[in-house]
C-alpha cells in the first residue's frame, strides 16, 4: 500500500513524437531575436542659418556632431506561425517557419553623446530635431544591417535554434530523428 512489497514491470511503452508538445514549447517564447547588427557611428546635423541678400547672417546656423551605438535586431515576430509536423515511419521532424525579419532598430540613449555643437540665440537646436535625427539614423542602421546580410544570417541563426529546440524537446529520442526546417513561402501580396 505504501509502496512496500513486490513491484511489477511495466512494459516498455510505445515512443512517438507528440508534435503538440514540440509546437507549444514555441508559443511560450512569443517573438525570437536570431542575430543581431551592432554599430556605431557618427552623424552630423546642420541647419542653414537666416539668409539676407543671399549672404547667410553669422549666428544664425544650427549645427552638431553627435555620436552613438545602437543595435538591429532580426527574428522572427509571432512564433506561433510555426508549424510542426512529424513522420513517424521516416523518422523526420519537418518545422516550418516563416521568414525573419528586422524587429527593431534602435539607439542606445546612454551612448548619445554631442561635440561641436553650435549655440545660436536665433536658431536653437531643439529636442525634436534630435529625436527626429536619431530616428533616420535607426531607419539607416536598419537599411546597412540588411545590406550587410543580417537577415540571411538571422535566417540561418533560426534553423540551428529550431534544431536544438526540437532535439532538446525530444531528448533521448533525438538521435532516431531527422530534424528539417523549411522556410514558408512569402504570402502573396
Amino acid at each position: 500500500m505504501l509502496g512496500l512489497g513486490a513491484s511489477q514491470e511495466e512494459p516498455a511503452p510505445v515512443v512517438t513524437v507528440d508534435t503538440t508538445l514540440v509546437k507549444n514549447s514555441f508559443a511560450d517564447i512569443g517573438e525570437l531575436a536570431t542575430e543581431s547588427y551592432n554599430f556605431t557611428q557618427v552623424g552630423k546635423y546642420s541647419e542653414e542659418g537666416t539668409k539676407i541678400f543671399g549672404m547667410e547672417v553669422p549666428g544664425t546656423g544650427a549645427h552638431y556632431l553627435i555620436t552613438y551605438s545602437g543595435e538591429v535586431k532580426a527574428g522572427l515576430t509571432d512564433v506561433s506561425r510555426i508549424q510542426v509536423q512529424a513522420d513517424e515511419q521516416a523518422h523526420v521532424v519537418t518545422v516550418t517557419v516563416p521568414a525573419v525579419e528586422v524587429l527593431s532598430s534602435s539607439i542606445d540613449p546612454a551612448s548619445v553623446e554631442t561635440y561641436d555643437q553650435s549655440f545660436s540665440l536665433v536658431n536653437q537646436i531643439e529636442v525634436g530635431d534630435v529625436t527626429t535625427f536619431l530616428a533616420d539614423r535607426e531607419a539607416a542602421a536598419k537599411d546597412e544591417a540588411v545590406a550587410h546580410g543580417l537577415l540571411n544570417k538571422a535566417q540561418n541563426r533560426l534553423g540551428e535554434v529550431v534544431k536544438g529546440q526540437v532535439n532538446a524537446v525530444l531528448g533521448e529520442r533525438a538521435a532516431k530523428y531527422q530534424v528539417e526546417v523549411v522556410v514558408a513561402p512569402a504570402p502573396a501580396p
